[in-house]
């Protein structure tokens, strides 16, 4: 039987939704010896709305986001998708296996977790050791990535234990929510912080975040896209891992009359609401009750116009509104209203970038520390938070191009994880 042609995505900077699967020649260029590099080969990939955002905001020139350069353009990548002032790739969050190695300590056959390239195509990198259990990646391209788009995760070997269907579950989630998730712990224990000071939302000490930027006791606090893995996470986060006395007053959440049912079934939110409820009169108010000191919106890639609707409607319903900025809806090109004012200090408007805030975090805890809370909150979140989402699977580098036209057509269902498996 032939072998398969690889394949990667290639996508228009243009119009991050627009892209296509490239055949290109197989790397059979030899690693140097004493190189320090590996060659791998992605196994498996998350499709979430999270990969949107890499493809909209990866040329922007945000410090640590250059996830248009995270793998290069193969020589062999034919015309027109070889003109890197028109096209972009971008990489995911997965499982690669190692198939080539100058590295003593890393065996071919060794799994990875973490940021992986989208396609069927080898790949190599070159690594340096971590953390312990971790590796990171040090090339010249690379450089323009925080350490959490470049660290590799040794994936320990298999125990025995669970039918293959529960290690893909498994899989499946740290392949869809683990870096979501982590954006959702350090955003409510670093930046609404309730014990120490608390860290501005990018990460970036030098930039003001005051106690009251941080203070979430007594607010109602509205979850934009609450549906989607990061503002599920974060909604498990702000109910289940903070103490009693510093939960805010309501957590609301605001998604699709297509979520709803969904959203409702978590039982983590007081109330739920349409993006259209901002237009009834007297809606909003009700599930507000007494004017509270503060109302904070964190939006987690709400599409169209809904966050600058919901952010102007709820100013005259508290003394503050405060607005954190996380996610990026899957459609639209450019900067929106919200974003623009995350770029003007006093707004009340903030940026999120998970990267920054998880390298702040570590400042903060020790890196060996967060690492040890970080992993043990996502298993907590695995088996209480993430119960009622499925996983489901598709095989090959074109079905993951279908799930990525689903999306970016909002042709999918909230309960749903999309994972793809590549042989």
């Amino acid at each position: 039987m032939a072998a398969l042609i690889p394949a990667i995505q290639i996508i228009a900077k243009a119009n991050h939704t627009a892209h296509h699967i490239v055949p290109i020649q197989p790397d059979t260029t030899p690693l140097q010896p004493n190189s320090s590099s590996v060659r791998i080969r992605t196994t498996l990939l998350s499709l979430t709305t999270n990969t949107f955002s890499y493809a909209r905001h990866g040329g922007m020139g945000f410090p640590g986001l250059d996830w248009w350069n995270t793998y290069p353009f193969p020589t062999s990548l034919p015309a027109p998708y070889n003109d890197t002032t028109k096209y972009c790739r971008i990489a995911a969050w997965g499982f690669s296996k190692v198939i080539e190695s100058t590295i003593p300590d890393v065996l071919v056959g060794t799994e990875f977790y973490g940021f992986q390239p989208i396609g069927t195509a080898a790949e190599t990198l070159t690594l340096a050791k971590g953390a312990p259990g971790r590796w990171v990646e040090v090339s010249e391209r690379r450089k323009g990535l925080l350490n959490v788009y470049n660290e590799y995760i040794v994936v320990p070997g298999k125990d025995g234990k669970g039918s293959a269907e529960e290690v893909l579950r498994s899989k499946g989630l740290d392949a869809l929510c683990r870096p979501l998730f982590q954006s959702s712990f350090v955003l409510n224990r670093f930046s609404f912080a309730w014990e120490g000071e608390g860290v501005h939302p990018l990460g970036i000490k030098e930039i003001p975040w005051t106690a009251e930027d941080a203070e979430l006791k007594g607010a109602v606090m509205f979850l934009l896209a609450p549906s989607g893995k990061t503002g599920l996470a974060f909604a498990h986060q702000v109910r289940k891992a903070r103490p009693v006395g510093e939960q805010p007053r309501k957590v609301v959440a605001v998604g699709s009359e297509r979520s709803r049912g969904f959203t409702e079934r978590t039982g983590l939110f007081d109330e739920v609401l349409e993006y259209g409820d901002v237009d009834v009169a007297g809606e909003v108010e009700a599930v507000v009750g007494e004017k509270p000191g503060k109302i904070v919106v964190v939006n987690f890639g709400a599409r169209g116009e809904a966050p600058d609707k919901w952010v102007d409607g709820l100013k005259p319903l508290a003394e503050r509104v405060q607005a954190v900025l996380v996610g990026t809806s899957p459609e639209g090109k450019g900067m929106s209203k919200l974003a623009a004012l995350a770029m003007q200090p006093g707004s009340g408007v903030f940026q999120m970038n998970a990267g920054g805030l998880s390298e702040a975090a570590k400042e903060v805890l020790g890196t060996e520390k967060y690492n040890e809370a970080l992993s043990a909150g996502f298993e907590a979140f695995k088996t209480d938070g993430a119960g009622g989402l499925k996983v489901v699977s598709g095989r090959g580098i074109d079905e993951y191009a279908m799930g990525w036209d689903s999306i970016a057509n909002g042709e999918f269902d909230p309960e749903t994880g999309l994972v793809y498996e590549l042989p």
